[in-house]
């Protein structure tokens, strides 16, 4: 008769293993946790052209971009965190109703084998409008920050995040996104 060598289960990741043979083939199996951090390069700021106070249509932005080699992980799982200042200065003067917009569109891309794919896209609207004064003024500096969780096939993907201008409305003096900060965390979920 074989005889069972029980051992504690925290020796194993906390899975309930009945002997030490078991428990090495569990680890085999699954190999002790790998985290992966890594920061953006080459981040650039978003400086709109504005021409007689209207900003130029249809500009488009890479503000950071992250490569990430994942081909140790197991079902790779990423979380994406990205931050920047949103920073604007406009107003309005010949109107009944006085308006400022601002509408950007964040994209995050995602390039894994030669393949380009927008994998999420967040809405930046800052809009106010009022009667009743003879001009509106506004500067405005707002932080814009998004969090995202993906799972990426293994291998080398680069996430790049991306701003576009939808519209605006209003005399603009200057029209900004600054500071821009990506970075990515990855673990296998064994």
């Amino acid at each position: 008769m074989r005889e069972v060598n029980f051992i504690d289960d925290r020796d194993c990741h906390g899975i309930k293993i009945r002997d030490r043979d078991d428990c090495h083939h569990h680890e085999e199996k699954c190999k002790p946790e790998v985290i992966i951090l890594e920061c953006g390069h080459r981040p650039q700021d978003a400086y709109f052209e504005i021409e007689e106070g209207t900003v130029t249509p249809d500009q488009e932005f890479v503000l950071d971009r992250v490569r990430i080699d994942m081909a140790c992980l197991t079902k790779p799982m990423v979380k994406i965190e990205f931050s920047s200042l949103v920073v604007f200065e406009a107003e309005d003067t010949e109107a009944e109703e006085f308006e400022v917009e601002v509408d950007l569109l964040f994209s995050l891309v995602r390039v894994s084998k030669g393949e380009r794919e927008v994998v999420q896209t967040w809405r930046y609207l800052y809009n106010i409008a009022t009667g009743g004064i003879t001009e509106l003024t506004v500067e405005m500096s707002q932080p814009f920050t998004v969090t995202y969780c993906d799972k990426p096939c293994p291998g080398t993907c680069e996430y790049l995040m991306i701003v576009e201008g939808n519209n605006f409305v209003g005399d603009f003096a200057t029209m900004r996104v600054i500071r821009p900060d990506l970075s990515v965390i990855a673990k296998s979920i064994c």
